[in-house]
């Protein structure tokens, strides 16, 4: 017989979520924000490039049902980075948690370069709101 949503914890069985999960689900959620990009590694370090349309990199550290993260990104220029850092903060933290169960008790965003927006279209405006 299927375990029920009635079933006790103990009898419906146990959860893990790997260090990976987190990492990759952290990535695609700046990823997805406009304004925040990563860089790509290139072959042996060779010929990586910063782009908005690369994930940002992330390094997890996890402890039971909760985790810091490591972030390293890009964001479009003009940003009022401290601005943007606490958005980025903010969003990650709460979509992870949403995405994962896994609790996030600290994000350090290290900024690694700014793309000036080629388009023109927002110039002056802070693209990531």
């Amino acid at each position: 017989m299927a375990p029920t949503l009635d079933d006790a914890p103990a009898r419906r069985g146990g959860l893990t979520i790997a260090d990976k999960v987190v990492e990759r689900t952290a990535g695609q959620v700046l990823k997805d924000l406009p304004g925040v990009g990563g860089t790509s590694s290139g072959l042996f370090g060779i010929g990586a490039s910063s782009s908005l349309d690369t994930r940002p990199s992330v390094d997890v550290t996890l402890s039971g049902r909760s985790c810091t993260l490591a972030v390293q990104l890009g964001l479009a220029y003009p940003t009022p980075i401290a601005e943007a850092t606490e958005r980025l903060r903010t969003t990650l933290s709460a979509e992870v948690e949403r995405l994962t169960g896994v609790t996030v008790r600290q994000v350090d965003i290290s900024v690694r370069w700014l793309a000036p927006d080629s388009s023109g279209a927002n110039r002056g405006r802070n693209r990531l709101q």
